[in-house]
């Protein structure tokens, strides 16, 4: 009767054993991130990173004069009209760039205005005439809502609060407008 309590016991820790060895071997999968820092990436459903059209935008300066009156709007420029990249209107993007700074105040969506040989957004518009003049930047014109969850080792998910509108958008680092992570969401 010993002798078969001491073959279960060590029936029973032979086979804990395996079953820790074989958990310990299987491979942890850990989502696919971004190989640089502050690069946005699209993710789709099975999470394949997307590449977005990376855009480097011109500055550009408008007046209108008119006797005793001018206008001046500063907006970003660049062309095309249209990304080539496309999106469904329920998309995630990435971004490797974890930090104990909250990512909100970092990182931005914005929805652009597009014409047919460009797409653009405000930056600043002024007013004037011979009595005076103002001029104002409202920089969240155009902001698309959206949160962060944190993903992966070192990345960000965002996430837009609600479905995109069919347009064009634009990602990228809170007050830097001059480089561009773009698509277009359609429906």
């Amino acid at each position: 009767m010993k002798r078969a309590a001491f073959i279960l016991t060590i029936l029973c820790a032979s086979a804990t054993l395996a079953n820790n060895q074989q958990t310990q071997t299987e491979p942890t999968t850990s989502p696919l991130e971004p190989q640089y820092i502050n690069s946005f990436y699209g993710v789709d459903a099975s999470g394949k990173l997307i590449d977005l059209e990376r855009e480097a935008v011109t500055f550009r300066a408008k007046a209108k004069v008119l006797p005793g009156y001018a206008s001046v709007k500063m907006t970003t420029e660049f062309k095309p009209g249209r990304s080539p990249v496309r999106i469904a209107a329920i998309s995630q993007f990435i971004i490797r760039s974890r930090a104990p700074i909250d990512p909100m105040s970092r990182f931005e969506l914005r929805a652009l205005k597009a014409s047919k040989d460009h797409r653009e957004f405000v930056m600043t518009q002024g007013h004037g005439s011979i009595f005076g003049g103002s001029a104002t930047s409202n920089l969240d014109e155009g902001m698309v809502a959206i949160r962060f969850e944190e993903y992966g080792v070192s990345s960000y998910r965002i996430t837009p609060d609600q479905p995109l509108a069919p347009r064009e958008y634009a990602l990228a680092m809170r007050g830097l407008g001059s480089e561009l992570y773009c698509f277009g969401a359609d429906r």
